[in-house]
């Protein structure tokens, strides 16, 4: 991405800020109803036992010993994709909170990365200096600082446009 100024990089990265903010807010809420259904419909113990992981109290008494092969059912691989064996609400819920900590995850780094360049700000960096970003797949940001000349000016022309008006005769009869 090229910037013109710091500013606009602060501001990419504060919008970036707001629409993962607004992501992770979404993800909650659907989260939040698939489980209210769920409660409402069935109280199955695929949703207990995702309430137990969420709220991490689960009772060493009640924990059954969990076989590899029973973890093996529920996703299968299939390359570059994988499944969930089975039709229900767990499966679309592990897929939403698997979502959700990725968001939470960039949310964190982008601040990191807002926090920095707020940083490189007050250490005296001028905010009229261009620069070049390069937002990598792992969440770190490359800044390469460029000189920003005088635009150019845009082409342009400027004339006068006469049109002779007709003469008009009048002819009496």
């Amino acid at each position: 991405m090229h910037f013109h100024s710091i500013e606009e990089l602060q501001l990419h990265l504060g919008n970036s800020l707001k629409t993962l903010k607004k992501k992770s807010e979404e993800y909650s809420e659907i989260i939040g109803e698939k489980i209210r259904f769920e409660n409402t419909t069935n109280d199955s113990t695929e949703i207990t036992e995702l309430k137990e992981k969420l709220e991490g109290t689960v009772d060493s008494k009640k924990k059954k010993p969990v076989k590899k092969r029973e973890q093996l059912t529920n996703w299968h691989d299939l390359g570059p994709i994988s499944f969930y064996d089975g039709i229900g609400t767990k499966g679309e819920l592990e897929i939403h909170f698997k979502a959700l900590e990725k968001t939470k995850i960039e949310i964190e780094k982008i601040e990191k990365i807002k926090s920095a360049v707020d940083n490189l700000i007050s250490k005296g960096i001028k905010r009229e200096l261009g620069c070049i970003a390069l937002l990598n797949h792992d969440l770190t940001l490359q800044v390469c600082f460029v000189k920003i000349g005088q635009p150019k000016a845009k082409f342009s022309y400027k004339s006068v446009f006469t049109i002779p008006s007709e003469i008009i005769h009048e002819i009496k009869i």
